[in-house]
């Protein structure tokens, strides 16, 4: 028998605070303190749950685009970022930043540590201010995960040999008697082998940048990709020693080959190709632990995807206390819950499945200062980008919006999944 035929009567009760008192045909409706309480046959309780929990969803969603500050036509939320990655893409990656900027017309400000985009003309729209914002993360995210700063004693020889030998790395003053270098390792580990007057057998050698940035990939010409080929097989990129197979690795994903103690020590500092930054293991965030990512679907469909039904993704991180990897450990922070929606197509379960890669490697959430309410020690999202309304578009989180799902495979992949 099933439980419509065994339940014939039923009493349900929703702890929802703001539960309206409309009330059904057939169902019998109350409040009891903060409670909704509906009585009745089984079918009609279920259906009075389901209409109960879908009004809620929209109320929240509603409650939710209220908290969020109100936006000028030209304004969008600010990144917080690093100083010296900032100097570092601003220096040494300005040509990508630019494609963003000139992609959507925008124009970025600075101030120090945040970064704000907003339209170049007055009467620009503030969702082309988003997308750069996006695209500037994504950016962001690839470059400061195989970057890193090694400090030397300070010596004109040193700036000279840089700007010579090696554009690829930025030069800081740390102070008076001391130098930064900031780069990838593996234009670090070439600087220190060259400037230890060890032979510099491709001293010109440089790896051209084949990172995609927003579908703009740099391109060889065929001779150049010979050359870079041969190289590549011949000599170590980090120590510049002839390669011997027995003592080399080539990685499996880039296929970029290395001397096996090179890239060992390569991976003691991050888990990412010396070369391209093509992520290897599995990243760990510092999303508080305990949390849940509930997943379930119904059959209405999304503005853009309406030959699919739709997934909901419902987040929920309790509150707690902060560990030593957060900003204030042994403080208190305020949990949060989430409702995300997906396109219950191929590509939208295909994102799904990398968002519970994500959650389960710590990396959707974090512990900071809320964009909405200016509180800190909260729960917040971690540059992930979600859909938090099925409607109104980019501006208010929700669809249509037709690039969505390849914009969030490229956060996704900024963090090593894909």
């Amino acid at each position: 028998m099933s439980l419509p035929q065994i339940l014939t009567a039923v009493r349900l009760t929703l702890h929802l605070p703001n539960s309206d008192s409309s009330k059904s045909k057939t169902v019998k409706h109350k409040h009891e303190d903060v409670n909704g309480v509906a009585s009745g046959s089984f079918r009609e309780a279920e259906d009075r749950y389901r209409t109960i929990i879908v009004q809620t969803t929209r109320d929240e969603s509603r409650y939710l685009r209220q908290e969020r500050p109100a936006q000028s036509n030209s304004l969008v939320e600010t990144v917080k970022v690093d100083g010296i990655v900032m100097d570092y893409i601003e220096n040494i990656k300005s040509k990508e930043l630019d494609i963003i900027k000139k992609r959507n017309a925008v124009i970025m400000m600075r101030d120090h540590r945040c970064v704000t985009f907003r339209p170049m003309s007055p009467s620009g729209k503030s969702i082309h201010a988003q997308f750069a914002r996006e695209q500037f993360i994504t950016l962001y995210q690839k470059i400061a995960t195989g970057l890193q700063t090694r400090t030397y004693d300070y010596s004109r020889g040193i700036i000279v040999r840089c700007q010579a030998e090696f554009p690829e790395l930025l030069i800081t003053h740390k102070d008076e008697r001391q130098l930064q270098l900031t780069g990838n390792f593996i234009s670090l580990e070439r600087f220190e082998t060259f400037s230890n007057g060890s032979t510099w057998t491709h001293s010109h050698y440089q790896t051209p940048n084949e990172t995609k940035v927003n579908d703009t990939p740099y391109k060889q010409t065929v001779k150049q990709q010979k050359s870079i080929d041969q190289a590549k097989d011949e000599t170590c990129p980090i120590c510049l020693e002839t390669l011997k197979a027995s003592e080399s690795t080539a990685l499996p994903k880039c296929k970029h080959r290395f001397c096996k103690d090179c890239l060992e020590r390569a991976f003691q500092v991050k888990p990412t190709c010396p070369i391209c930054g093509e992520i290897y293991g599995n990243l760990t965030g510092t999303q508080p632990k305990g949390g849940s990512m509930t997943v379930s679907s119904d059959r209405s469909s999304l503005p853009g995807y309406e030959k699919y039904g739709t997934i909901i993704i419902s987040y929920h991180i309790p509150s707690g206390r902060q560990g030593d990897e957060h900003p204030n450990p042994g403080m208190p922070y305020q949990g949060v819950s989430r409702i995300a929606y997906l396109p219950d197509s191929k590509e939208g379960n295909k994102v799904l499945k990398l968002l519970q890669r994500a959650f389960g490697q710590r990396l959707t959430f974090t512990i900071g200062r809320s964009s909405t309410t200016g509180q800190n020690n909260v729960v917040t999202w971690n540059d992930i980008h979600h859909k938090t309304s099925r409607y109104g578009g980019p501006t208010s989180y929700g669809y249509p919006d037709p690039d969505y799902l390849k914009r969030v495979q490229d956060e996704l992949k900024a963090k090593g999944i894909d």
